[in-house]
């Protein structure tokens, strides 16, 4: 495997940027496995990588954070669209939080630190390449990610986190999943457009951005997964 350097990442960045999401999931897979996985949390964009991985490399790890408060239905559902796609699911579940401990309530950025990072730097300890659903037109924190960055954990180690959908719309989400008839979360259907846990996720209304409904009134934007890596 090559060496992960920053300069050779913005290369890959430069070249591969008009390339179709696919191709980036190709390219990524065939540089990096074994040593790359794909993140999904089963309940927005997610399974279109999902979906291509299942059809170019179904022994890539698919990696599912069990924060212990996910909606029954994307438990349900991350089962049935993991049987129905023969992916390679890898579970993962924090280390030090107590099932009754509401820490959502009265720290909600320790909760997210507890259930979500801490799970998440253990597993990209085992990864070169990490495969991420994010898009530009998520939010205003997310507006300026590439198809590919290089990124450092937190001891220091190079990763490259890649990013096949950064350039789509939702629009283009939902065009591919109707096209490829793939099965979706179905609170997408209730008013959700973003899901996470839940107890710091609501339905949006008419009008709102698409992860309004995550942790609202709180100030709160991000839970940390894409923010613990530095970006360089």
């Amino acid at each position: 495997m090559p060496a992960i350097t920053a300069e050779s990442i913005r290369a890959a960045a430069l070249e591969l940027a008009e390339a179709s999401p696919e191709a980036i999931v190709r390219w990524a897979i065939e540089r990096y496995a074994p040593r790359a996985a794909l993140t999904c949390s089963f309940s927005g964009a997610g399974v279109v990588l999902a979906h291509m991985i299942a059809r170019l490399a179904p022994e890539t790890p698919v990696i599912f954070l069990d924060t212990g408060y996910h909606f029954p239905e994307t438990l349900a559902f991350k089962d049935a669209f993991v049987k129905q796609y023969g992916l390679n699911l890898v579970e993962i579940h924090p280390l030090f939080v107590k099932p009754a401990e509401p820490t959502y309530q009265t720290d909600p950025d320790h909760c997210c630190h507890l259930r979500k990072v801490e799970p998440m730097i253990r597993a990209v300890a085992d990864l070169d390449g990490w495969i991420t659903a994010l898009r530009r037109d998520q939010s205003d924190t997310r507006a300026e990610i590439d198809v590919v960055e290089y990124h450092e954990t937190p001891g220091g180690r190079p990763l490259a986190k890649v990013l096949p959908l950064a350039r789509w719309t939702r629009k283009e989400v939902w065009t591919y999943i109707t096209e490829q008839a793939i099965p979706y979360h179905p609170m997408l259907d209730q008013g959700y457009k973003s899901i996470g846990c839940w107890p710091c996720t609501r339905p949006v209304g008419a009008g709102e951005a698409e992860r309004a409904g995550r942790w609202a009134g709180t100030g709160k934007t991000e839970c940390g997964l894409h923010t613990f890596t530095k970006r360089t």
